[in-house]
């Protein structure tokens, strides 16, 4: 410093205050003062804004891909054709529309017939997503976006050999002859219409009056497609809703497809995750280097309040300083983020499962606010030691331990932490996860430095010479290993956890659909096909699994009462009829959570068991008489349990199980289920041809869908991982850089004193060692507990205790905390004592 620019700070020149902010920051700037703070700052915002972008545009590709699986973003489905009324609105409101109807029926060539799941689609149909088809068996397989043309007919390959046919030839559907144009290979939304089971046949929607084919009593399904802008296309569902009658309801995502849906809950919640964990290691970066910063500048301060400055003038000076630095540092962020994220779009381009999307400036605000934040709740605070700073100080040099204004930072900083994290996560229960685990580390990381330390440190110091050094290090920063501790902590942690939480939800998803899940289910069996069927599979080496009989039911009451005028959550059970079966073995993927199975009922006692999601929604308890309408027909059972069931188990599943002989007066078909491998798909043929009133449902198609966007979500995460991993080291090296100053003084005394370098370096590697070493176990002990928390209240996983995470922890401790501590300080071995010296006198 020179006289010239401290004498500006005197009361009487008080109004060139910013001015000589600037001028100080620039010349801070320029000896390297302000390096450290503007790259963590700038390093987390960077980070932020880059996985903001990224999981923004890879969200909005995944969800457009998930949409695919209904061919639109909203669906109507009903009993009754749509309305032309809503088709004006909708084009009205630019909102793309749809319809298809689909319906089951015979069709023909010559004397060959065949019940084939026919639908008629019109000329916009799919709004999202594809078709794929071929124009002949030998022909490549094509995708294109829309059906067939009026007076054509697409066919499934399998119904070529068995009703003697090809591509050109003429089909007969009702009363209309429809010329056979190509091949139908893929439908988006084929597995969402009960009216998909069995050979397929797709034709245009304009073709249905001339075929005659659906008369009064038919049972048909119709289904209107919507897509558009989010704004437009919410308010047309405003609009649409109050119009909707009791047999009509909208399907979204969640509704046509919950296997996805729940999959894309889970990596939403686990990017968000990460967004949060990047957040929380940008924040330690900044708490370290903001509390360095302060510690340089006390002299400087010293000395500017020699000549005059007041504390009100001093904080001005340097507040003014570093929200000019942070905001500089905040912009270069958003800009080097969003240049990241593109390029990291560009590297990754062939996970994303359609061209990624624009980038969007929402992200920006999350950039913004993690700058803001970062600035306001930890590089602050810590220039409240700057305010109380006294000249005495300067000559007692007394500057190591944390002023008590800076314990203000564990206030305001966590505080503004939550409400950020919340904020970008979305989840009160990512961010209480999340702190909880924070808190304990902290806890753990002040009892070792006030306990533990000073119990091992007489044994440590009878190792040997670089033992003793490492140990008295330790010792004489006691208060400021604390915050080491948190921040190394706090890092490994967020690796840790990230690793294995992205671990078991990957090992989750992939359990959901095992290798040999069922990809065939039989329905509308015959009892009097049941061993003929038997001999079958037994034949081809298909292992079938539980055979069910299944009759169909509307739940009508409960304990005399309509179900409609009961309280309860909206369920469309109570809309439709239930497929209804009973057994007397309990399968595997069924658990009882309340009530009794039959086999603890009196012989021939009637009751029912209810899948337990379902009965938390219609508010059933154990006891309640549930009444039943099946073909006009009333029955009760009372509720004799609760069971929960694996739906993605690929078995036929009920939400209503009655016990053996409480429907045996009624007529049933049987359902059931078995794995039927690539190389004999031709079963399926064999099966159409010699059980024609057999419907075969074939979900090999669906699995397939299903597993590919599952592993595009399993290299998101992998992809956010790395970027999590990068930071966490950084930030690592950005709290170890924290300490240099100290510990070139400590060097050059020592090796003033006769010390060589060799036994510095030693002191250094055994010092860091240790801080890794112990900091390994606090972050496992913390992670342990995040992981808990989250699989068992936000990822809904059975919680599990993870063994090699403490062996892992203390591991990775060592080295990432022993080498960046070593590599950061070496310069304070190598530097000349004489010029350390010199400076510091």
């Amino acid at each position: 410093m020179n006289a010239p620019e401290l004498g500006d700070t005197s009361p009487a020149k008080s109004g060139g205050g910013t001015a000589l902010a600037l001028r100080l920051l620039w010349r801070d700037w320029r000896g390297g003062e302000l390096a450290l703070i503007a790259a963590s700052l700038l390093l987390a915002v960077t980070i932020v804004t880059a996985i903001a972008h990224f999981t923004d545009r890879l969200q909005r590709a995944l969800t457009a891909q998930s949409y695919s699986f209904l061919a639109a973003e909203r669906v109507v489905s009903g009993n009754s054709p749509t309305p032309q009324e809503w088709i004006q609105h909708a084009q009205e409101n630019q909102v793309r529309h749809a319809r298809t109807v689909g319906f089951s029926s015979m069709i023909s060539t010559g004397d060959n017939f065949q019940l084939a799941a026919v639908k008629a689609v019109d000329s916009s149909y799919p709004l999202v997503g594809h078709l794929e088809m071929r124009e002949s068996p030998e022909a490549t397989r094509v995708k294109v976006s829309s059906g067939p043309q009026p007076g054509e007919v697409w066919l499934e390959p399998r119904l070529l050999p068995l009703m003697d046919i090809a591509v050109g030839d003429t089909l007969r559907i009702g009363a209309l002859d429809l010329k056979v144009s190509g091949l139908i290979e893929f439908e988006p939304d084929r597995s969402n219409s009960v009216f998909s089971f069995g050979a397929r046949a797709l034709m245009h929607v304009d073709d249905l009056p001339a075929a005659e084919v659906i008369q009064p009593g038919s049972r048909v399904g119709y289904r209107y497609l919507l897509a558009g802008e989010p704004e437009q296309l919410s308010q047309y569902m405003q609009w649409l809703k109050p119009q909707l009658t009791t047999h009509q309801r909208v399907i979204d995502l969640r509704d046509g497809q919950p296997r996805v849906a729940r999959a894309m809950d889970r990596a939403e919640s686990f990017l968000y995750l990460a967004g949060s964990l990047a957040v929380l290691l940008a924040c330690v970066a900044i708490s370290l280097s903001g509390r360095r910063y302060s510690l340089r500048h006390v002299p400087y301060v010293a000395v500017l309040k020699s000549l005059g400055a007041g504390r009100r003038k001093t904080l001005q000076l340097y507040v003014t300083q570093m929200l000019v630095l942070a905001g500089i540092a905040t912009a270069l962020g958003l800009l080097l983020g969003s240049l990241v994220q593109a390029q990291v779009v560009v590297l990754l381009a062939d996970m994303f499962p359609l061209d990624p999307p624009p980038t969007q400036w929402q992200p920006l605000l999350v950039g913004l606010g993690t700058g803001i934040v970062c600035t306001a709740g930890f590089a602050l605070p810590p220039l409240l030691r700057l305010g109380g700073t006294s000249p005495m100080q300067t000559l007692q040099r007394d500057w190591g331990n944390p002023h008590r204004g800076e314990w203000m930072a564990f206030v305001f900083g966590p505080l503004f932490m939550l409400l950020l994290v919340w904020w970008l996560s979305g989840s009160l229960a990512i961010t209480l996860a999340l702190f909880a685990g924070l808190l304990l580390l902290a806890v753990l990381a002040a009892l070792f430095n006030f306990g533990v330390l000073r119990l091992l440190s007489g044994h440590i110091a009878k190792l040997g010479t670089s033992w003793r050094l490492a140990s008295g290090s330790l010792q004489r920063r006691a208060p400021f290993n604390a915050l080491l501790l948190a921040a190394f902590g706090t890092g490994l942690l967020a690796m840790l956890a990230m690793y294995f939480a992205r671990t078991a939800l990957i090992d989750e998803w992939r359990m959901q659909l095992p290798e040999n899940a069922p990809n065939h289910f039989l329905v509308n069996i015959a009892d009097y096909q049941l061993e003929e069927l038997d001999t079958l599979f037994e034949q081809s080496n298909i292992e079938t699994g539980q055979i069910y009989p299944m009759v169909r039911g509307r739940l009508t009451h409960v304990n005399d009462v309509p179900v409609k005028e009961r309280p309860q959550q909206d369920s469309g059970a109570i809309r439709r009829e239930l497929n209804l079966s009973w057994t007397d073995t309990l399968a595997d993927d069924n658990k009882i959570v309340a009530g009794q199975w039959w086999d603890k009922l009196p012989a021939n006692a009637r009751g029912v068991s209810v899948e337990k999601e379902l009965a938390d929604k219609l508010a059933l308890k154990l006891g309640d008489e549930l009444r039943f309408s099946i073909g006009g027909i009333e029955m009760s059972a009372p509720v004799i349990s609760h069971r929960t069931l694996q739906w993605d188990s690929m078995h036929p599943n009920f939400y209503m199980l009655f016990s053996p002989g409480s429907l045996s007066d009624f007529p049933a078909t049987y359902i059931t289920s078995f794995y039927l491998p690539p190389e004999q798909k031709l079963l399926v043929n064999e099966l159409v041809t010699g059980f024609p009133s057999i419907t075969i449902i074939e979900l090999d198609k669906v699995i397939a869908r299903i597993q590919e966007t599952i592993d595009q979500v399993s290299f998101a995460i992998e992809a956010v991982l790395i970027l999590m991993l990068i930071a966490g080291v950084l930030v690592l090296l950005a709290g170890v850089k924290a300490s240099i100053a100290e510990r070139l003084q400590e060097a050059a005394l020592i090796r003033a004193l006769g010390g060589s370098s060799k036994i510095l370096m030693r002191s250094l590697i055994l010092e860091f060692a240790l801080i890794g070493l112990l900091t390994g176990l606090l972050a496992a002990g913390g992670a342990e507990l995040t992981l808990f928390a989250l699989a068992k209240w936000t990822f809904e996983l059975a919680p599990t205790w993870h063994p090699e995470l403490w062996l892992l922890g203390p591991l990775l401790g060592a080295i990432l905390v022993g080498t960046a501590g070593t590599l950061a300080c070496r310069s304070s071995v190598s530097e000349p004592p004489l010029r350390v010296l010199r400076d510091l006198a």
